[in-house]
């Protein structure tokens, strides 16, 4: 293993904001910036990464602001209209307040704080409705000329301008002022679709539907000239920002049913077509209206179906994200069926499991697994507790019947103790060997779900008066909460029926908050009451979501799809060993989640 400070005689610079770079001779520097808690670095060169998933899934969205303070409202889920809007951080999405008319065909242009949208489609009529938002409200601002949809839009909230549009196609401009629109000189191609780029007096608008075109055209606040077109003709492409001078242009479809993810960028003169496509083709998209040619977003869209990916655009810095998954070493036995687990990232212990059922016990180092004596009773579905060293597993079920069993390890050996007084398996609980709480669960075979909730006093169970609201088995918890703060989240019913249903527990009673944005059963859970993690399981098998206290939002996804996992650790440093990719197949593969958000500590880069 190789250092950063090896190789380049020095440690990584931890920045609260990122440099500004002039020339060439800034290639291959590193830096860290502390304030997005994020690992940069200069390469000469443009590429899209995979970000945060949308929560909702849409079409014929606006989108405004930059890579790192991103918005997108409204737009078109199929069939409906949507009045949705999303603010992205730079690594996750979170529902803010809605449009005050819900409608598609839309384009935004300011920033995540002050931008506005015009006109659009609602689903039954077009809108000539202007919205301001204020980065948590949209209000109802000066009604645009005509109700046009496909409208550019460009410009800030208190000076914007607006171009285009139908039906029919148009090629009328209109100017803003944050209260009303004023006519301006028209285009010389009318258009809709199109996208728009700089500023009130410095625009640029390219492409649209007229039919499907390369044209760009240049304003100067005065008139509108016809410049060098783009190299590949399209229509519902987005426009990422940037300035007259120096502009982007990424996705949409060259006719109508051909999706690109064509990246072209401008210069002030021409359109040069980077190598560095879309990972995801699609038309429909949104884009940072706020951000520059070097730093974007593009999000939604449709493919051949209506798409929540988000993809960020780097080129010069390029951004390795703060959260992300990674392999780690590979267990000793391949299994699945909702294996035990306890302790942290780098001192686990899983236990348990199917393929077939199993009793086998394995330790994490970090890097490494070892085996470690099995458990007396060899069962799937079973909830863990506690540390490395002191750990404790719970019920759970074997060929033919759930298990009240319990048994306390002490790091060498597993001992079996009082039994819980519920027999189930895929039970919800979190705390530690002397103290825990389990929760829901199901009969085997799966003919009824659970709402009973047990606590164990390091000797034996007492039944809580406290039932679950949502009776459920085989979801997950954050498996660093405590007897008497935790929170449950996804699952199933015999149906089955896949729960997104999320519910806090405080040591005595359960209280139903914020879903999910994805529902689903045999996922991974890890972290706290206030702080989660939701990864994978069936009906998302790839997803990841992130708990705040109050609402989760959709994290990087995982680099495989995988259910039935056991799972430990916190928001910040989570492990995932085993499962299934979906069917009768498992694995014995490990995944690491890192999230370093929080103060930056320094340290050294290591590169392998």
């Amino acid at each position: 293993m190789t250092t950063y400070n090896e190789i380049a005689g020095r440690r990584v610079n931890f920045l609260s904001s990122d440099p500004t770079y002039i020339d060439t001779n800034s290639e291959g520097q590193v830096w860290y910036n502390s304030t997005t808690a994020t690992l940069k670095s200069w390469l000469p060169t443009g590429t899209w990464s995979s970000g945060g998933n949308m929560n909702t899934a849409r079409l014929q969205l606006a989108g405004f602001g930059t890579q790192s303070a991103a918005g997108a409202a409204g737009g078109n889920t199929v069939p409906a209209s949507s009045s949705a809007t999303e603010l992205y951080n730079g690594i996750a999405w979170t529902n803010s307040g809605n449009m005050n008319t819900a409608r598609r065909e839309i384009q935004g242009a300011g920033t995540q704080t002050a931008s506005y949208i015009v006109g659009g489609y609602t689903g039954t009529a077009l809108s000539n409705a202007t919205e301001k938002f204020n980065g948590t409200t949209w209000t109802v601002s000066g009604n645009y000329p005509a109700s046009v949809a496909g409208i550019s839009a460009i410009g800030t909230q208190t000076a914007g301008i607006a171009a285009g549009g139908n039906p029919p196609e148009q090629s009328a401009t209109n100017t803003y002022n944050g209260t009303s629109w004023t006519s301006a000189p028209s285009l010389n191609t009318a258009r809709h679709y199109a996208t728009g780029i700089g500023i009130q007096t410095a625009a640029l608008v390219a492409a649209g539907q007229s039919p499907t075109t390369a044209a760009t055209e240049s304003y100067n606040g005065t008139s509108w000239t016809t410049v060098n077109s783009l190299n590949t003709a399209r229509q519902e492409q987005a426009a990422g920002g940037g300035i007259q001078t120096a502009g982007i242009l990424f996705g949409g479809q060259t006719n109508l049913s051909v999706a690109t993810g064509a990246t072209e960028l401008w210069n002030g003169t021409s359109w040069t077509t980077s190598p560095g496509s879309l990972t995801t083709a699609r038309s429909g998209l949104g884009g940072a209206t706020a951000g520059s040619n070097a730093t974007n977003l593009a999000f939604g869209g449709y493919t051949t179906a209506t798409q929540n990916a988000t993809e960020e655009w780097n080129f010069g810095v390029y951004s390795y994200s703060a959260a992300a998954w990674a392999s780690g070493g590979n267990m000793n036995t391949t299994r699945g069926e909702n294996l035990g687990a306890a302790g942290t990232q780098t001192a686990a212990l899983m236990f348990g499991g199917g393929n077939p059922i199993a009793g086998a016990s394995e330790s994490y180092n970090g890097s490494s697994w070892t085996s470690t004596p099995s458990m007396n009773t060899a069962r799937v579905a079973i909830r863990g507790y506690g540390t490395q060293t002191a750990a404790l597993g719970a019920g759970g079920g074997n060929a033919t019947s759930p298990l009240s069993s319990t048994e306390s390890w002490n790091g060498s050996s597993w001992t079996s103790v009082n039994s819980m007084n519920q027999t189930a398996t895929g039970r919800f609980g979190s705390g530690s060997q002397t103290a825990a709480m389990a929760a829901g669960g199901g009969n085997y075979p799966a003919t009824a779900t659970l709402t009973v909730t047990e606590l164990w006093n390091g000797t034996s169970w007492t039944t809580s008066p406290a039932n679950m609201n949502t009776g459920r088995n085989r979801g997950n918890v954050s498996s660093s909460g405590t007897q008497t703060a935790s929170l449950a989240f996804g699952g199933t019913s015999p149906s089955p029926s896949y729960f997104s249903a999320t519910e806090s527990w405080n040591g005595t009673s359960w209280t139903s908050v914020n879903s999910l944005n994805t529902a689903r059963s045999e996922n991974g859970g890890f972290g706290t009451q206030t702080a989660a993690v939701a990864a994978g399981g069936n009906n998302a098998l790839s997803s990841t979501e992130a708990w705040n206290g109050t609402a989760w939002s959709n994290y990087p996804s995982l680099p495989t799809s995988i259910c039935q996992m056991g799972s430990c650790g916190t928001q910040s440093a989570g492990l995932t060993g085993g499962g299934s990719p979906g069917g009768p197949t498992y694995v014995n593969t490990t995944l690491e989640w890192t999230n370093e958000t929080g103060t930056a500590v320094s340290k050294t880069l290591t590169t392998s």
